[in-house]
């Protein structure tokens, strides 16, 4: 039979229900309410009482609340009886009442409960296998992780300290449009040989200021002797007339006329004109390319490509989008996912995913042929190259006459361009098929850190000499990150034959932090102890102040060969226009040599200066002087400006010479 409370089965022998404590032939709640009611049949309304409905529904609410009390231990109430229905856990109270009391039920058994369980770990399950299954389906391929870590070694958008500090692109973009001066200054303050350090004192100065608009420039070098100017040399372009002046030497200002008519005024010179009537030269032709060949400099400043007359950066460019080389030399990448690892990466250790890398030497010399064929077929590239060559070629034979073409066979600059380029291709061919029988397969460990960037390269192969002698070759990279990835880095190749490894390795290490900048290059070379050697530069920046230092150094295991350091002060900077540097020390140093003096065991010498950079102030001037046309100048003219240069010179030879003694 089955328990009228709970529909469990039962034992005809059982005097309780056996899962929820209920009496065998006790009624069920809604059979209760039934007999409360009278027996209304289903269908016929209930003519219970509103209270009595209340009560039924509160009863029920008990005896629900009562089996949730069996496994907490927590007494319930009935509402409607005003009994413990709960209370601890123990034999149940079997009498009852009719209306209000019912019996308290055993301890149910969580069979229940075992099937929400059992529901509940199904579920778990399901979310875990889609979770895990959408894992896998977000999870990049090893290949495309190992590229991008490659390709994102250096990024746009990554800190770059000198920019930041100083706006060095700024500089460039200025100084191919904007009026400018430059003036620099080195002085010599110290040195080890003492027939040197009666120059102290001495040293050169230069000044440049030019004005694009009004196409005018001007430059001044001064020879410095006892921090005083000894001799100035001026030059001055403008209105298409070139000056010069050595005003210590001549007051004269010197000019020529390079308007158009400058190959009439050459050949009606007094002094050039005969020397030029018996020269090869056809100066009508040297003034027309002259000015042919400043126009298509101007033109190349206009459009910005004077900085690069042959379009390498186009050229590039075309490449990475046309060719198919990069895209194919990927393509044969393999690559399988390799065992984690631990790194230094922006001053902490980081764990990262490694894979292993395998690079085929098919793939590497086709990746090479095919981007010499690129290059070699670029016909953009190559009229570039034939337009300087005709500028070239016109200008050797104007000035070198038609034995000077004979060097060049007499060819076009049509079939020489063509002719180089077969040289080219077939010099390149020989280079490539070279690397072919040297180069072998390459097998890395990469490993790859959480953001994407590349941690750290671990690489073999074997090259193969001419003479058939196999090399193994080792290399290590370690990418450390700081402001940007490569701010500090290791690297080492190891190269063994025969037993014996030569090693080089690279050390750098930096830090910014928005005004300080550090940063050192070291470079170690050695061979078994037959040979030991270091590279080291470095410097120093702090913006606050503007304090700097910079310091190169060469040397063996035996300390330093060569040094060169620099201290100075960075005292006005406007980003991209504006700097001034003074420099309180440069020193050069050869310790354990003498230049000029056999008793002397180290050579250094020590010069102080200036360097400064800013839009031009002012007008560009011309040099003072009375003007002296050189094309038109007589013989006695010159006469006279020699006899001034002569007195000048032992002017200046005597000032020189009361210092010295």
């Amino acid at each position: 039979m089955k328990c009228r409370y709970c529909g469990q089965e039962m034992q005809d022998a059982d005097s309780a229900c056996p899962f929820c404590g209920t009496p065998a032939g006790a009624s069920s709640p809604v059979e209760r309410r039934g007999e409360e009611t009278g027996g209304n049949e289903p269908g016929e309304e209930a003519k219970t009482s509103e209270g009595e409905r209340d009560a039924a529904g509160k009863e029920e609410a008990a005896i629900s609340g009562a089996e949730e009390g069996w496994q907490s231990g927590v007494s319930v109430t009935s509402e409607a009886s005003g009994e413990s229905l709960g209370g601890k856990a123990g034999a149940p109270k079997a009498e009852t009442s009719d209306s209000q009391s019912v019996a308290q039920p055993q301890a149910p058994k969580k069979k229940s409960g075992g099937k929400l369980a059992a529901i509940a770990v199904a579920a778990a399950a399901v979310v875990g296998i889609g979770i895990f299954g959408a894992t896998k389906l977000m999870e990049k391929d090893p290949k495309e992780v190992v590229i991008t870590a490659f390709e994102n070694i250096y990024t746009e958008d990554q800190v770059k300290p000198m920019e930041e500090l100083f706006g060095l692109s700024q500089f460039q973009e200025y100084s191919s449009g904007g009026s400018q001066q430059v003036e620099m200054e080195l002085v010599l303050d110290d040195c080890s040989e003492e027939e040197a350090k009666k120059l102290s004192g001495g040293g050169i100065r230069t000044e440049f200021k030019c004005d694009w608009e009004k196409a005018v420039g001007s430059f001044n070098m001064g020879i410095l002797f006892n921090n005083m100017d000894l001799v100035n040399l001026d030059f001055y372009y403008g209105d298409e007339t070139l000056m010069a002046a050595i005003p210590e030497l001549s007051s004269r200002v010197f000019t020529l006329d390079l308007s158009e008519g400058l190959a009439e005024r050459l050949n009606n010179s007094e002094l050039l004109g005969p020397t030029l009537q018996y020269s090869d030269v056809d100066i009508e032709e040297v003034e027309d390319f002259c000015r042919e060949y400043v126009d298509w400099i101007k033109g190349k400043m206009a459009d910005g490509t004077a900085s690069d007359p042959y379009g390498i950066k186009d050229a590039w460019n075309r490449y990475k989008e046309g060719s198919q080389a990069q895209e194919n030399f990927k393509a044969a990448l393999t690559v399988e996912k390799a065992g984690k690892g631990t790194f230094q990466m922006d001053g902490k250790e980081v764990s990262c995913k490694g894979y292993e890398v395998y690079v085929s030497k098919d793939s590497m010399i086709e990746f090479l042929r095919t981007s010499s064929d690129f290059f070699l077929q670029d016909e953009e590239l190559k009229e570039n190259f034939l337009e300087n060559l005709r500028m070239s070629l016109r200008m050797v034979e104007l000035t070198g006459g038609a034995d000077a073409m004979t060097a060049f066979g007499s060819m076009s600059p049509e079939e020489l361009v063509e002719s180089n380029y077969e040289d080219l291709k077939e010099s390149v061919d020989k280079a490539i098929d070279q690397l072919d029988k040297a180069l072998s397969d390459v097998n890395m460990l990469v490993h790859v850190d959480k953001k994407g960037r590349l941690a750290s390269v671990e690489g073999t192969t074997v090259i193969t000499n001419e003479a058939g002698e196999a090399q193994d070759i080792a290399f290590d990279l370690k990418l450390q990150g700081g402001s940007y990835l490569t701010q500090n880095a290791l690297a080492s190749i190891d190269v063994t034959k025969d037993g014996k490894t030569a090693a080089i390795e690279m050390t750098k290490q930096g830090t910014y932090d928005g005004t300080k900048l550090t940063g050192d290059l070291a470079f170690d070379i050695h061979a078994d102890g037959e040979m030991d050697g270091h590279v080291i530069m470095g410097g120093t920046y702090n913006n606050d102040g503007g304090d700097f230092t910079l310091q190169f150094e060469m040397g063996d295991d035996g300390g330093k060969m060569v040094g060169l350091s620099t201290t100075g002060v960075i005292s006005e900077l406007e980003k991209g226009t504006t700097i001034h540097m003074d420099f309180d020390e440069i020193r050069f140093e050869m310790p354990g040599t003498s230049l000029l003096a056999d008793d002397n065991e180290e050579f250094f010498i020590t010069l102080g200066g200036q360097y400064d950079i800013r839009p031009l102030a002012g007008e560009v001037t011309e040099p003072e002087g009375e003007k002296l046309d050189v094309l038109a100048a007589t013989e006695a003219d010159w006469q006279k400006v020699m006899m001034e240069a002569y007195m000048g010179a032992m002017d200046i030879a005597s000032q020189v010479g009361s210092v010295m003694e």
